[in-house]
């Protein structure tokens, strides 16, 4: 019987231990933090002030749900990729970080209502560009940001070229060096960006497309019911009293229309004296009160398989991409290194040793730092000033990477045996290096591609933030890598060998110590 008591004392323990760890919002209480996910790309709603902290009309709300429940508030900065995986791997309990609301991503989360926010769809493009319609950037590329709601309806409907980034970052970047002809996104976050000095050359052309409503975001779990609730009250409780509307008009921001609307219907009464609108509305006034959750969603066709044909199809798209990228890196290089291994060791010695030290030097670049000294360097000062498009980024990251690699086979070559005099008996004995750089060209082929979209890690970096599926997508992402990197090794070795076994016989009978043949 005394065991019998200690068992059930036990269990009840643990019983109370669990339900008190089952509600989210008293675990906030206890400890006395609330950790909140919100951005610092998207100025004024997120973003970071001259001493380094959190600023914006989303922090702004976070503070005050932090003051209403009596604790403290740590932020976390999220991005449009990265925001539903870090709440369901409970890196922060809530998310205020422009979450447009659509079915689709009632799947992974649990959308607050009512909303706090609307925007629809825009783009930024320079005024030499003479965008005036959607259908002007039919067959375009438009640079889009990963993880946005907008993404594959624009491509679908309005046939646009993709060239999807993972951060504002790199799409200001890409739109200032005519990577894009535009940038499809948020109206609220285009319409504050063009009225900065350094974007005055720019231009929202378009009319607004695809209107969405902004949610607090919580986890779809149980235990995250409590915060969701009281989330729903404090909302209600700020829209009615116009508090969420003094607090974007401090941060002017635009369209304040749709919260003036939201605060007067909040305030409005029946016939009855009774307010219209509330936490529990009837079916007759939900309409009117929870405005409409965008439905974009495209449902995958296959039980099997978690994407829908686009998706798939993109994909598909982005691998075989990849694919042909590193093989034309490959053929690149080859061609490149020759030249240089002639122009070396079979022109007047002046220029030779000229051509040598520029390959030394090339050699000891890397070339993701050239990349970007190229790309987001010197042809954006190019194009500030005026200047027409060069080189895309297909061509321009193919030129880096294969110049790289062909100055480091050059190298090889010429330090090999000073006695052959045929160029193709140094490529022979200088075999096993000449196949070692072209398999490492191989590996990094693949992440090179990222500049010039669409390319695989993007690709599926874009379906993690847009779909879920993270390990899925990561495992499909490494084995594909893994398939890649051995394929072009098999074929890397078949050609050398070929080679090889094709010219061996007119090697010269001296040889080197340690020489492969």
């Amino acid at each position: 019987m005394k065991y019998l008591s200690f068992l059930l004392a036990l269990l009840f323990s643990v019983w109370i231990h669990s339900a008190a760890a089952a509600n989210l919002l008293e675990q906030i209480r206890q400890r006395g933090v609330i950790v909140i996910g919100v951005k610092t790309d998207y100025p004024p709603w997120g973003m970071m002030d001259k001493d380094h902290d959190y600023a914006g009309f989303e922090p702004g709300i976070g503070r005050q749900i932090a003051k209403e429940l009596n604790v403290k508030v740590q932020f976390k900065t999220v991005t449009s990729s990265n925001r539903f995986q870090r709440l369901n791997e409970n890196d922060v309990d809530m998310l205020i970080a422009t979450v447009g609301d659509t079915q689709k991503r009632h799947q992974q989360v649990h959308m607050v209502l009512p909303h706090y926010f609307r925007s629809g769809v825009t783009v930024l493009a320079h005024y030499s560009k003479n965008i005036r319609l959607w259908a002007d950037l039919i067959g375009q590329p438009v640079c889009l940001t990963a993880g946005a709601y907008f993404n594959k309806t624009l491509v679908q409907n309005y046939r646009i070229e993709p060239i999807i980034l993972m951060s504002n970052r790199d799409v200001k970047l890409a739109l200032i060096t005519n990577k894009c002809q535009a940038w499809a996104y948020d109206n609220s976050s285009l319409f504050h960006l063009s009225q900065m000095p350094q974007w005055q050359d720019y231009e929202l052309p378009l009319e607004t497309i695809l209107p969405t409503h902004w949610s607090l975001v919580t986890r779809k779990d149980t235990a995250s019911k409590s915060l969701s609730a009281w989330l729903s009250g404090f909302l209600i409780q700020h829209i009615r009293q116009g508090d969420l509307l003094a607090w974007a008009r401090g941060w002017d921001l635009p369209d304040q229309h749709y919260l003036e609307q939201q605060h007067q219907l909040w305030l409005s009464k029946d016939e009855n004296g009774q307010p219209v609108c509330s936490r529990s509305p009837s079916a007759t006034n939900r309409a009117l009160c929870f405005e409409p959750t965008l439905s974009l969603m495209n449902p995958s066709t296959y039980t099997y398989w978690p994407f829908d044909k686009f998706d798939t199809e993109l994909l598909a798209q982005s691998l075989l991409h990849t694919v042909f990228y590193t093989l034309l890196a490959l053929i690149i290089t080859v061609i490149i290194a020759v030249t240089f291994s002639f122009l070396t060791l079979y022109t007047p010695s002046w220029f030779g040793k000229i051509v040598a030290f520029l390959t030394h030097i090339q050699s000891t670049i890397p070339p993701i730092l050239m990349l970007y000294l190229v790309y987001f360097g010197a042809l954006s000062y190019w194009y500030d000033a005026g200047q027409e498009t060069i080189l895309d980024g297909v061509s321009i990251s193919l030129i880096v990477l294969s110049l790289y690699t062909a100055a480091g086979i050059n190298n090889l070559i010429v330090a090999s045996s000073s006695g052959e005099n045929k160029l193709i008996h140094r490529y022979i004995r200088s075999y096993t290096g000449v196949k070692a750089n072209l398999i490492n060209l191989a590996k990094a082929a693949g992440m090179a591609s990222v500049i010039a979209s669409p390319n695989a890690v993007l690709v599926i970096n874009s379906l993690v933030a847009s779909t879920g599926q993270p390990v899925l997508l990561m495992s499909l992402l490494a084995a594909f890598y893994y398939t890649e990197v051995m394929l072009f090794t098999v074929l890397t070795e078949s050609c050398m060998s070929a080679f090889r076994a094709r010219y061996a016989h007119t090697v010269v009978s001296k040889t080197l110590p340690g020489d492969p043949l």
